[in-house]
């Protein structure tokens, strides 16, 4: 299938989901569209971080490779669809104890941000409320920006 040209016929669940299907648990085509919305102009990485989402529901360890990636390119994303499907997913999985730090950082400047849609805001509290186990002394901060 060519993931730019079917992205761009509409962008609705139903595409979403018959891209999602077509790649399944196949680790390069997977990839294409991580280089889409990494490479790619507007409005493909949005839709393509739609897939990215629908993929992970159904096959998680496909994007735990690029966990790091994510983490450490998700505050240069301008476009909201992207970062908040983004951080659903990393919301997602279990993070590395090497990007924690950063991811909690992040999302923190997120919910502190007054430009950063309530989406994301929400999303990035999820991140965070997932790791309180591992760092209970951040419910007091987390409670402070809520």
């Amino acid at each position: 299938m060519d993931y730019p040209k079917q992205l761009l016929k509409v962008h609705n669940r139903a595409n979403t989901d018959k891209i999602a299907a077509d790649i399944g648990s196949n680790e390069r085509k997977f990839k294409q569209i991580i280089d889409i919305i990494y490479k790619e102009h507007p409005p493909l990485p949005q839709r393509a971080a739609w897939v990215l989402s629908a993929v992970n529901a159904k096959y998680p360890k496909l994007l735990v490779p690029h966990l790091g990636l994510f983490v450490d390119t998700i505050s240069q994303f301008k476009v909201d669809g992207i970062k908040r499907n983004m951080i659903s997913v990393l919301a997602k999985h279990n993070i590395p104890q090497q990007l924690q730090g950063k991811l909690i950082d992040t999302c923190f400047k997120f919910m502190l941000s007054p430009t950063e849609t309530v989406a994301v805001k929400v999303e990035a509290m999820q991140c965070i409320a997932n790791l309180l186990p591992v760092y209970p002394d951040l419910l007091t901060e987390l409670k402070a920006v809520i």
